[in-house]
């Protein structure tokens, strides 16, 4: 499609997103009778996430990226530097930050599980907020979708969780996915990985239902030959003449510009939606598919930055066998990639970055435009973060600082410390029980496994001694292996296997930020190892027992 085609298109589909906006969804059956609202107006929420980024943000202390809206919006808030995710993989950490619930609880470890199957009565963040009278609406991605070949589709989404969804389309997904530049093809990527790039949740891990044989199940083919979304209902886009680009890592410096963007189009969803329901409750869920792969947004964004200023991190000659090889994805580092690839790569992230950045500035502008930052809570977050080379790796599935470490924002309404670090340690998990208890709903759920980090809003330098947990799985033949990592204020300990007896990592971040001393086999170390490892397994252990859904607390 041309890009003149596509702006003739666009407009033609103007009237869709006003009647997309305008249509509930189909009421699940897990709705109950919303609380009235009678009395106070109660506070927005505005969730902004992003799919694939370690917090290289200006205002986190990184020394390239050009990120003034991010860098606003941390200065109406605390920016918690050291917050992880609880596994690095899209579907697992969305579901666990969403649900309240640790991957081991929600059974959802791959891409394909979806957590209605095995935990079919969760009350979701946003299902809450409905059910205490809000109007809850999301526009792009919430939950997980396969990125970017599902973009215009609901994906894996959760109908339960809106009342009203938004599922874009633009220049990037329809035109520019033939245009773009490899820096590392899928071939290589997969061929490098091996099984570890199909790491499902086994048997022997976890019995749990699994989905039924649906044909149009994750893009199948329907009975006409084409391909429909996880709906059966929303044809998923034609692929382009590359492929999925879900896994290689590409970019290219588009023609189109900002307004042709898939991203512009979810941003400029919620904002319709904010200006729709100003005069009433609500939970707006604004989801970015950039910085993801492939790095495609306007040009301008590439120009921001040069190829000189790439800091390419540094890799020793033996960084690879530092740790147990479990905890790599690929031994050829970066995918045997030049050095100019490797700095266009990362020069196409920024970009992506920069891109995303402009978007948040536009819901930022929004909020104030219309005086609602005063009873508006606002949320950035990433599922997960992303590696640029670090020990020669790329993207996530790892447990390395890069791959679980994650930017977190919570500002507006509600956020006493405005413009402050907060360097406690911290997890997604934490982000229901705060939001639920700053909104002051009613009805929580009682068994939710994070903790309400509302004191670290007020004095982000608080008591706080609370580790943040990370897992990701393994295949290793026909064998799962799960390896679960525990990060301090000061250490990182993994450990592979049960007990782990496929390897374990200690790192001392005081004396050794870039994890290349291994400290798990270092005797003056096993006191600090032994404590690590007495939490880990103590806090894993009480995740994976499931509690009573239907509890709730006041």
């Amino acid at each position: 499609m041309s890009r003149r085609s596509f702006l003739s298109a666009s407009a033609m589909a103007a009237p869709l997103v006003a009647n997309a906006l305008a249509t509930p969804l189909k009421a699940s059956p897990l709705d109950a009778p919303a609380i009235s609202t009678r009395g106070a107006k109660k506070r927005n929420v505005l969730f902004i996430c992003c799919d694939d980024l370690t917090p290289r943000i200006g205002s986190f202390g990184d020394p390239v990226a050009k990120t003034p809206h991010l860098d606003r919006l941390s200065q109406l808030g605390v920016r918690f530097e050291r917050n992880y995710c609880q596994y690095p993989l899209c579907g697992p950490s969305r579901d666990s930050l969403m649900t309240g619930l640790a991957p081991d609880t929600t059974q959802v470890w791959d891409l394909k599980t979806n957590f209605r199957d095995t935990i079919p009565e969760a009350v979701t963040l946003p299902q809450l907020f409905q059910k205490n009278g809000y109007f809850t609406a999301r526009t792009g991605k919430i939950y997980h979708y396969n990125n970017p070949s599902e973009i215009g589709t609901p994906g894996f989404d959760d109908a339960a969780s809106w009342q009203v969804a938004v599922n874009p389309a633009g220049y990037d997904r329809i035109h520019d996915e033939g245009l773009v530049t490899f820096y590392a093809t899928e071939e290589k990527i997969v061929e490098a990985a091996g099984k570890a790039q199909n790491f499902e949740g086994a048997p022997h891990l976890s019995e749990h239902r699994k989905r039924s044989n649906i044909p149009w199940l994750r893009g199948g083919k329907g009975p006409g030959g084409i391909r429909i979304a996880q709906d059966g209902r929303t044809p998923i886009l034609p692929l382009s003449k590359n492929g999925d680009l879900g896994v290689s890592i590409a970019g290219y410096a588009s023609d189109g510009t900002d307004e042709m963007m898939t991203d512009f189009m979810v941003a400029e969803s919620a904002i319709a939606m904010m200006e729709e329901h100003r005069d009433e409750a609500w939970f707006i869920g604004s989801g970015f598919f950039r910085p993801h792969v492939p790095f495609i947004v306007p040009s301008k964004y590439f120009d921001m930055y040069s190829l000189d200023e790439m800091r390419l991190p540094i890799l020793a000659s033996d960084e690879l066998k530092v740790a147990p090889e479990l905890a790599y994805l690929s031994m050829n580092a970066n995918y045997g990639m030049t050095e100019r690839q490797h700095r266009e790569a990362m020069r196409a992230h920024f970009a992506a970055i920069s891109f995303v950045d402009a978007q948040v500035g536009r819901l930022l502008d929004t909020v104030m435009r219309l005086e609602l930052l005063d009873n508006t809570a606002i949320v950035f977050w990433s599922d997960h973060g992303f590696m640029v080379g670090e020990h020669g790796q790329w993207e996530k599935r790892m447990l390395f600082e890069a791959s679980a470490h994650v930017p977190l924002i919570i500002a507006g309404a509600g956020v006493p410390a405005k413009g402050k670090a907060c360097k406690r340690t911290v997890e997604h998990l934490n982000i229901y029980p705060t939001l639920s208890e700053m909104c002051e709903l009613n009805n929580r759920p009682a068994n939710l496994q994070g903790h309400s980090m509302l004191p670290l809003l007020s004095d982000p330098d608080g008591p706080w001694d609370r580790p943040a947990i990370t897992q990701v799985g393994r295949t290793v033949g026909s064998h799962a292996v799960m390896g679960y990592s525990l990060r301090s204020e000061r250490y990182r300990y993994t450990a592979w296997g049960s007990a782990g007896v496929e390897g374990e990592e200690l790192y001392d971040y005081q004396t050794d930020p870039g994890e290349v001393k291994n400290l798990a086999k270092d005797i003056g170390s096993a006191h600090v190892k032994s404590k690590l490892r007495a939490n880990l397994e103590h806090i894993c252990a009480a995740r994976r027992v499931f509690g009573d859904v239907t509890k709730r607390v006041s």
